[in-house]
C-alpha cells in the first residue's frame, strides 16, 4: 500500500470516528421533563372538548354524532368506524354588512380592489374520536375538535383557528347527549 492511500484511510478513519462521537453525543442529551407536560390550560381545553356517554356500543355514539352533526347542518365527510372518528364541515358566508361597506368604499376611493382581498367563507370542521373508557366498561369517551379555515375571494387561506369558545362545546354535546338517547330508545 503506497504512503497516500495510508493517508487516505487513515483520515477516513478519523472523519468516520468524528460522526460516530457527534452522533452519540446528540444521542446522549438529556430533555427537560417540564418540555413533555401538558400545560394547565391545555388540560382545560381538553377537558371542555371530552365527554363520557354510556351507550351500547361505539357504533351507536357515532351513528348519535353523525345525527346530532346533520341536524346542525354538517355535511359528513368521513367517518372512520373502526377509528371512531367522524369528520363533518360546514360553509358559511363570511361577508358581513360594515366589511361589505367598507370594501366598496375603498373601490370607489382609489379603486384599488379591496374586494378581491375580502374575506369570502368560513369553513368550520367538527372532527369527533370515540374511544372506550379505560376505567368504565360500558362507557365511551368522546372529544370533539372545532376548527375554522377562513378564505378571500381569490380562494386563499386568510386565517385559521381553533374553535376554544365553551358554549360552543356544550351546545354540541346537548344535542349529542339527545340525539344518543334518541338513538338508544329508538332501537331498544
Amino acid at each position: 500500500m503506497n504512503a497516500h492511500n495510508r493517508q487516505f484511510k487513515t483520515t477516513c478513519q478519523v472523519a468516520a470516528l468524528l460522526m460516530a462521537a457527534t452522533a452519540l453525543a446528540g444521542c446522549a442529551s438529556q430533555t427537560d421533563p417540564k418540555l413533555l407536560r401538558l400545560t394547565e390550560s391545555t388540560l382545560d381545553i381538553r377537558a371542555m372538548q371530552t365527554r363520557t356517554f354510556a351507550a351500547e356500543s361505539e357504533d351507536a355514539i357515532l351513528a348519535a354524532t353523525a345525527a346530532a352533526l346533520q341536524d346542525m347542518e354538517y355535511n359528513i365527510d368521513q367517518i372512520e368506524a373502526p377509528l371512531g372518528v367522524i369528520s363533518a364541515s360546514k360553509v358559511s358566508d363570511a361577508d358581513s354588512t360594515s366589511e361589505f361597506a367598507t370594501r366598496l368604499l375603498l373601490d370607489l376611493l382609489c379603486g384599488c380592489g379591496g374586494s378581491q382581498f375580502a374575506a369570502d367563507k368560513h369553513v368550520i370542521t367538527i372532527t369527533t374520536v370515540v374511544l372506550p373508557s379505560l376505567a368504565v366498561q360500558g362507557e365511551f369517551v368522546t372529544r370533539i375538535t372545532i376548527q375554522q379555515i377562513t378564505y378571500d375571494k381569490q380562494a386563499r387561506i386568510t386565517s385559521r383557528s381553533a374553535i376554544d369558545d365553551p358554549d360552543a362545546y356544550q351546545r354540541i354535546f346537548e344535542k349529542l347527549s339527545k340525539s344518543l338517547f334518541i338513538e338508544v330508545n329508538h332501537n331498544a
